[in-house]
């Protein structure tokens, strides 16, 4: 059996060699719980705030701006309700956009806010005429995405950040898939979020930003853990696991996003050769290593089990629930043209730092080869 190339580290990232050591001594000897007053306890309580000063220092933000969350998913809902809780004149809207993570708009959802939707051109880059019109109705917050993860747009950050600013609006990114990835400006950002899986950390940890703490709002009762707003026992491990992989990430992200881009660059170069057909929906300025392509008339869940048992791991730009039904890309189907097209058959390659250097060319020989033989 050839050797397996994983080529979805968009949807969660090996963990870092530096990751596991940190984490290794608090999964069984230093087990004490960081609220404890004895020496372990307080011993691990150590371990959780130079944690915290560690992702501050990456950020360069104060340490009692970040709070530790149990990943993405969270910190979204959290940055949704407490910024959608806010009091002041103006709508009551939430603004995002159609590209969004299901967890923003299903927060939206679940508090029964009004949510304004901003358009995308064909990259997925939010429209900043659009934008001003919404905060014109001064809406509660405004939620955006740095990085897509379907198809790598990255946002001017900067640019979108100022217009929030200048109307007194606040912002929440999304930097799930950015961070690690590529730098993470704070200027005039009111709340920022991300995962320690797509970083090299853990699953299951993640953290928000947050640069008038008091403005949150807990999710959560029963505890006093950071501050009272995030309650819950702090797993000492994951949250070790976190910081080391975020400082691991931080500190080679230029490396390691020149040799993604050689990875998405091999790909591209030798599925144009073979398949003409080929249609690109990411762009070469996305996020380094991730490649969005349609193939006209194959289905892309059927080839994403093809591809499996030919040794790569991806993700189809399609999602599937439960009961096994396929349903479009809302992403692709937000970018309009030739990507809404391909909603159906549209598959997610994205390299990381751990894939051996001729990963994307044998990737894509794979799955020509699977063209080749239908």
């Amino acid at each position: 059996m050839e050797p397996i190339i994983y080529a979805d580290h968009a949807a969660t990232t090996p963990l870092s060699p530096l990751a596991w050591q940190a984490m290794q001594p608090w999964l069984r000897d230093r087990f004490a719980n960081p609220a404890a007053l004895y020496r372990s306890g307080q011993e691990a309580r150590r371990a959780v705030e130079q944690a915290r000063r560690q992702v501050a220092g990456c950020l360069g933000c104060a340490p009692h701006q970040i709070f530790f969350t149990s990943g993405g998913s969270e910190g979204n809902t959290w940055a949704v309700y407490s910024g959608a809780a806010r009091p002041g004149p103006g709508s009551r809207e939430v603004v995002t956009t159609a590209i969004e993570h299901h967890s923003v708009s299903g927060a939206c959802a679940a508090l029964g806010v009004p949510v304004r939707t901003l358009p995308v051109d064909h990259a997925g880059r939010v429209d900043p005429a659009a934008l001003d019109e919404a905060l014109a109705r001064r809406p509660r917050l405004v939620s955006l995405q740095y990085a897509n993860n379907e198809v790598g747009t990255i946002q001017d950050l900067p640019a979108l950040a100022a217009r929030c600013a200048a109307q007194g609006v606040p912002l929440h990114v999304d930097a799930v898939q950015a961070a690690g990835q590529i730098e993470l400006p704070l200027d005039n950002i009111a709340l920022l979020t991300a995962a320690a899986h797509k970083f090299g950390g853990p699953q299951g940890i993640g953290f928000l930003y947050a640069r008038q703490p008091g403005q949150l709002r807990p999710l959560l009762g029963g505890g006093n853990q950071q501050g009272g707003l995030r309650p819950g026992t702090e797993p000492v491990a994951l949250i070790v696991g976190l910081a080391a992989a975020l400082q691991d990430a931080c500190e080679h992200r230029a490396q390691n996003a020149a040799a993604k881009r050689a990875l998405a660059a091999d790909f591209c170069r030798t599925l144009r050769q073979g398949w003409p057909a080929a249609r690109f929906h990411s762009t070469a300025d996305g996020l380094p290593g991730l490649v969005s392509v349609g193939l006209p008339d194959q289905d892309s869940q059927n080839m994403t089990y093809r591809l499996d048992l030919a040794g790569v791991c991806v993700s189809p730009g399609a999602a599937c629930d439960n009961t096994g039904r396929t349903h479009p890309s809302h992403v692709l189907l937000a970018l309009g043209g030739q990507a809404a097209e391909d909603a159906l058959c549209t598959l997610r390659f994205s390299f990381g730092a751990a894939n051996a250097p001729g990963d994307g060319a044998e990737a894509a020989r794979r799955l020509l080869n699977l063209l080749h033989t239908d």
